[in-house]
């Protein structure tokens, strides 16, 4: 294992210098060295995935699902794999790796989460809102959750439920402008006509703006490149 984590911090280290090349080849020999090192498979996931190589990507991701319980760091890796898969926009994706993990770890609010935020965004509103609950369920006091909740009946369709859902997220936190915008939107407010950037999941999470393909990224050797610890 000392070898495989040896070569992993390679990774990054030549990642961070722009030597992309050179990352990659020392996260290949990471994984070869143990092929079960989850910070390597998230991040050779995440390099696979923007190559183009998505199958290839897939079946790195979901096998973070196959490792025992006792790896370090399991589930903040396969909610990290989420994420990636959220800030590419590969919703549907998303969507199966959260119902897998949210099934192997039912009391893992974050990925409940982060299935409302996949299910929302392929329209599957009562799955998304089924989700947001059950998130909520297990953490009633976090504000972001409530916020999700809304937005989920809000999509749905259940607009009275939805707007006392915001109005109690707004009232957790006053500071919240995503749960007040989320509110506003809610309430038909007529002075504004632009839809939110981000309405739900964390801030800049799912909807990040790039001004390039990710092949034409990929192409001049740009990575977003998910680390694990």
């Amino acid at each position: 294992m000392f070898n495989a984590e040896a070569a992993y911090a390679q990774s990054i280290f030549r990642c961070a210098l722009g030597d992309i090349e050179g990352s990659i080849v020392a996260l290949q020999q990471s994984l070869k060295m143990v092929p079960t090192y989850a910070p390597a498979i998230l991040s050779m996931g995440s390099v696979e995935y923007q190559r183009g190589w998505r199958a290839r990507a897939r079946l790195l991701f979901r096998s973070l699902l196959a490792l025992p319980d006792e790896t370090t760091h399991l589930c903040e890796i396969i909610d990290k794999a989420g994420d990636f898969l959220i800030q590419r926009r590969a919703y549907a994706d998303g969507l199966e790796l959260y119902r897998q993990a949210a099934t192997r770890f039912p009391k893992v609010a974050v990925f409940h989460q982060g299935l409302g935020c996949c299910a929302g965004h392929e329209g599957q509103h009562d799955e998304a809102i089924a989700s947001s609950r059950a998130a909520l369920a297990l953490e009633p006091d976090n504000q972001k959750f409530v916020n999700d909740l809304g937005w989920s009946l809000y999509q749905a369709g259940v607009i009275d439920e939805a707007r006392a859902i915001l109005e109690r997220a707004v009232a957790m936190d006053p500071t919240d402008e995503l749960a007040r915008e989320n509110l506003r939107i809610c309430c038909g407010d007529p002075e504004g006509s632009e839809p939110p950037k981000v309405v739900r999941r964390r801030r800049g999470a799912g909807e990040r703006q790039r001004s390039r393909t990710e092949k034409d990224a990929a192409a001049q050797g740009e990575f977003d490149f998910a680390a694990g610890r």
